[in-house]
């Protein structure tokens, strides 16, 4: 009889965790579905991938090409008292077409003598900034862009990187 006694308490000491079990196991559910349909939402193909057309979305799947302007760019340039320092830049052109990529290789001469002559017109109080480095960076793109869509009818070019930069 004591065997009998300890295994209806067993059972009733389940019985208490019923409900809280019962509650565990219907959030886990809930948590399952809710996963399921945003895993739905986000890996089904939909409109609004449609209705950004194919062109951008396959631009994008092509892995990103790199090539550098080496050697490094050396430019003077004054701060806004007059006196006279040097920047030292490495660059890395980034293209999604070996096509862009052999023609930036191609036009380096074009392109680093731009380059210098734009970074030559710069403040030191500006360009020791982040928001003056972004500044050359984009002035740099759009200088590249402009050689490339002179020389091959295209601007290729979707961003340039520093990736040595001496401001002294």
């Amino acid at each position: 009889m004591a065997e009998e006694d300890i295994e209806s308490e067993a059972v009733v000491e389940e019985a208490k965790g019923g409900p809280g079990k019962k509650l565990l196991f219907g959030g886990m559910a809930l948590l399952l579905l809710v996963a399921g349909g945003l895993a739905f939402m986000f890996l089904s193909p939909g409109a609004p991938d449609e209705a950004a057309g194919d062109q951008p979305l396959a631009a994008a799947s092509k892995p990103a090409l790199y090539t550098s302007l080496h050697p490094p760019l050396v430019v003077n340039f004054d701060d806004m008292n007059g006196a006279t320092h040097f920047m030292q830049i490495t660059m890395e052109v980034m293209a999604r077409d070996q096509n862009v990529i052999n023609a930036v290789r191609e036009h380096t001469p074009v392109i680093r003598n731009n380059l210098i002559l734009l970074y030559g017109n710069s403040v030191y109080e500006k360009v020791t900034t982040r928001a003056g480095k972004e500044q050359m960076l984009a002035d740099g793109l759009a200088e590249i862009q402009s050689i490339m869509k002179e020389r091959i009818g295209e601007n290729g070019v979707e961003a340039v990187y520093f990736t040595s930069l001496i401001i002294q």
